[in-house]
């Protein structure tokens, strides 16, 4: 007969951070400042101690399995996480020297310069260049919006595959496609 324990929770494994830089480190202050990070849905603490430093204009990547806190660390960085019902964060987020969680800071404006693409896209159900043009025009940038869009889409890979189907539904293109989309939105 086996013996199972119960007594103990399961806790998922660690996540780990990594870093690539294109460039040679300089001494100018990091972009981005986090400094013992914890998150937590109710009592579950999902986030555990997270604290790193990234120079501007390098690249992060959050690997880890399944469950160990990727995702949340992700939402706590544009103040999403705290939008779930129980959740809630401690530490400090700071973005170009700025408190992200300071009393006064407005967490609509965190998410207008620190935007999200989550792992399922989420195309709106509207044309591919509307999709693309909606952010612009909602945070009121003037310019060119067939430049704006088309820049938008080439920095996302996706130019090539929808230059000719602009007015085509978002909703249409396969699930890759959808994801390079969003990302062209943010």
């Amino acid at each position: 007969m086996n013996n199972v324990q119960t007594s103990e929770a399961v806790q998922p494994p660690a996540l780990q951070v990594s870093m690539r830089s294109s460039e040679a480190p300089t001494a100018a202050a990091p972009a981005l400042v986090i400094e013992n990070l914890n998150a937590y849905y109710g009592s579950f603490r999902a986030v555990r101690d997270v604290s790193l430093e990234v120079p501007a204009r390098n690249v992060v990547a959050v690997i880890g399995p399944s469950g160990c806190g990727k995702s949340t660390m992700v939402r706590c960085l544009n103040r999403m996480h705290e939008v779930a019902p129980g959740a809630y964060s401690q530490g400090k987020v700071l973005v170009l020297g700025e408190d992200i969680y300071a009393p006064d800071a407005d967490p609509v404006q965190v998410r207008r310069h620190i935007g999200m693409v989550f792992q399922k896209p989420n195309p709106f159900p509207k044309s591919i260049y509307e999709n693309v043009a909606f952010g612009v025009k909602v945070n009121g940038i003037k310019g060119r919006m067939d430049e704006i869009v088309e820049q938008a889409l080439v920095r996302a890979a996706l130019w090539d595959d929808v230059k000719d189907k602009l007015s085509q539904s978002a909703l249409s293109l396969s699930g890759g496609q959808q994801q390079r989309l969003c990302i062209a939105r943010a």
